[in-house]
């Protein structure tokens, strides 16, 4: 049953975990690949280049946007041949322009959550 003093806390602990800076996370730059499944097609593997990688998240180069919120499970990040194997969340997707405006590639953030 639902209980009004827990959805509180949830809130509480939702709101330290969106004030801590994820910048500030100790993140690597340029690892290569980074290998994962989408929930909606798990068995379709994804390979995307990493920008950067955090212990709270991931920074990926896409050909097209990722709807925020869609989750999918982290295998692996190919360069550094860590393994992941952690749930993550699209939290951010962004297209990023030439100088001529034109659309080169797309960015987003994953959180691992």
């Amino acid at each position: 049953m639902d209980n009004p003093h827990q959805r509180s806390h949830v809130r509480r602990d939702s709101a330290f975990l969106d004030s801590i800076e994820r910048r500030d996370m100790g993140r690597r730059s340029n690892l290569g690949e980074f290998v994962m499944f989408w929930h909606h097609d798990p068995a379709d593997l994804c390979r995307y280049v990493t920008l950067d990688l955090s212990t709270t998240g991931a920074r990926l180069r896409t050909e097209a946007p990722l709807p925020e919120g869609m989750t999918g499970v982290a295998m692996s990040a190919r360069s550094c041949d860590e393994q992941i194997e952690r749930t993550v969340m699209v939290v951010w997707s962004r297209s990023i322009r030439d100088s001529d405006g034109n659309t080169t590639h797309h960015e987003a953030g994953l959180r691992f959550i």
